[in-house]
């Protein structure tokens, strides 16, 4: 049987500590969060969404930024770490399922940023429904997610196709103590269900991943030398209404 939710709040506390690492290490030119952060642009004023805020990681960085930060995740414990990492208050943060409406956030946010989120959510077309729901009109929403075709190449998966809707682990963050997975879909899938909630394709960015950025595994499928996206950045924008 396939999981239908995953269990961040069982590994709060070891995922709490993998991203506390991440964190210590800063942004180097280069690493994804930078990536990702040049995909986002300037936040200052803004109202933005951190969407599975997780324990704040990213919502620190937007406020750090100017942003008016509000982080929602589904995990009640992640969420309250991330509580202890604003002692003065300045994020607000909410235990909910992104993938069910939220009509007290009904045209609220100005952008929504979801970083490594997208690939966790069982119900992405639902996910996408909601945030669609609570962005301004010609708000943007930045998605950094895995790149569907790279499962293939990793040796995760066989066949793209058939693999839709299959769970499958993360293996680093299991091997750091984290048992948590992810859900393949097509691009064509993600982008279909994208357009489908309200939204347009603004700008697709492929992140380099070379030799040395991943832990070559027996099962990878790409030669020494050569260079395939393991991730992929959506940016992504609603659609204004006529009249």
């Amino acid at each position: 049987m396939q999981p239908t939710s995953n269990t961040y709040d069982e590994f709060a506390s070891q995922y709490t500590k993998m991203m506390t690492a991440q964190e210590r290490a800063g942004m180097e030119p280069g690493s994804n969060m930078s990536r990702f952060l040049q995909v986002v642009g300037d936040v200052s004023g803004l109202s933005v969404l951190d969407a599975g805020c997780g324990e704040g990681y990213l919502s620190r960085i937007l406020v750090s930024r100017g942003a008016n930060v509000t982080g929602i995740d589904i995990s009640p414990r992640l969420v309250e770490i991330a509580r202890t990492k604003d002692p003065e208050g300045k994020i607000t943060y909410q235990v909910a399922d992104l993938s069910q409406p939220l009509p007290a956030y009904q045209d609220h946010f100005d952008l929504i940023a979801s970083f490594f989120v997208f690939n966790d959510v069982s119900d992405y077309r639902g996910f996408l429904t909601t945030l669609g729901s609570v962005l301004k009109r010609a708000g943007r929403l930045v998605l950094f997610m895995n790149n569907p075709y790279s499962l293939v190449v990793r040796g995760h998966i066989t066949d793209y196709f058939a693999a839709s809707g299959q769970a499958f682990p993360y293996r680093g963050m299991t091997e750091e103590g984290v048992k948590v997975h992810f859900y393949h879909r097509t691009l064509e899938e993600y982008l279909d269900a994208s357009l489908a909630s309200g939204f347009e394709l603004e700008r697709l960015v492929d992140v380099p991943t070379p030799e040395g950025s991943f832990k070559r595994r027996d099962d990878t499928l790409i030669p020494l030398g050569y260079q395939f996206p393991f991730f992929t950045i959506l940016s992504l924008r609603k659609v204004e209404e006529n009249g």
